[in-house]
């Protein structure tokens, strides 16, 4: 049963169903679908939270900006902090923000250098996502190493940013801009200008936005695979797809399996 009101953020609804159909369209490059979709979730009548970090609560707690949320329980609990947070927070520090000019520090606060010892951010994306614990620098979104917040598998955030490009991949530019200024007001950040805009412009800001706000997310890499992105960085071409399990083969024979493997 699809639930038609937003105040259900926890099981399936119609602005779920929505604002994920807005994702698939966009990454299957339907431009005027996903804008349609994103319009048509964004109407259900979600709001930002005034707060970025109001939506990294330690336990989940409820936001106007929530679309879709997983819950999670002590027994039925994620990994998601326990992978970013350092050991003395109760992690197991297996992933950790990126240094250098191209790192996600740099693109936080690119006056640093991509030096963690000069970050001083003054987007309050990159002041609640990364953090240091001793010697660690580290992702510090979700904050809960015993994994029982209940999670975003879309919010609001991330539909701003699908609408924002599929309006500029159909040339609708000062919407786009307008469109995801919207986040970097919540940011504390200056809104990028409206006029004098290109397509590749606008596009370029939009990937950096979508860095920003969905850092650690697991945007990332879907991103860079479905862009072009990762073939620029070096990734050849058969690590952007994943090899078809033998065991899917062995019942269909008619499947070819992905190049490379």
């Amino acid at each position: 049963l699809i639930t038609a009101g937003r105040s259900q953020t926890r099981q399936a609804s119609r602005g779920a169903a929505l604002a994920l159909e807005s994702r698939v369209r966009l990454y299957q490059k339907d431009y005027a679908g996903a804008e349609a979709a994103a319009a048509a979730a964004e109407a259900v009548g979600y709001t930002l939270a005034p707060n970025f970090a109001d939506l990294f609560d330690a336990t989940g707690n409820n936001t106007p900006e929530d679309i879709f949320r997983i819950t999670f329980t002590p027994t039925q609990s994620n990994s998601v902090g326990f992978y970013y947070l350092p050991k003395p927070l109760g992690g197991r520090y297996e992933d950790a923000p990126t240094v250098g000019a191209a790192g996600i520090i740099a693109a936080f606060d690119p006056a640093s250098g991509g030096n963690i010892a000069n970050y001083h951010p003054t987007d309050a994306r990159g002041i609640w996502s990364i953090a240091r614990s001793g010697t660690r620098t580290y992702a510090a979104k979700f904050r809960n190493s015993a994994g029982d917040e209940d999670l975003h598998v879309i919010r609001l955030g991330e539909v701003i940013l699908i609408h924002a490009e599929a309006l500029a991949q159909l040339n609708r530019l000062p919407e786009a801009v307008a469109e995801y200024n919207r986040l970097r007001a919540r940011a504390g950040v200056a809104a990028d200008p409206v006029i004098g805009l290109t397509q590749g412009g606008v596009l370029a800001a939009i990937a950096r936005e979508r860095r920003l706000e969905l850092a650690f997310e697991g945007d990332r890499w879907p991103d860079l695979v479905r862009t072009g992105a990762a073939l620029t960085l070096g990734v050849p071409a058969q690590q952007t797809i994943l090899p078809i399990p033998q065991s899917e083969i062995d019942v269909a024979p008619n499947v070819t399996q992905n190049p490379g493997y």
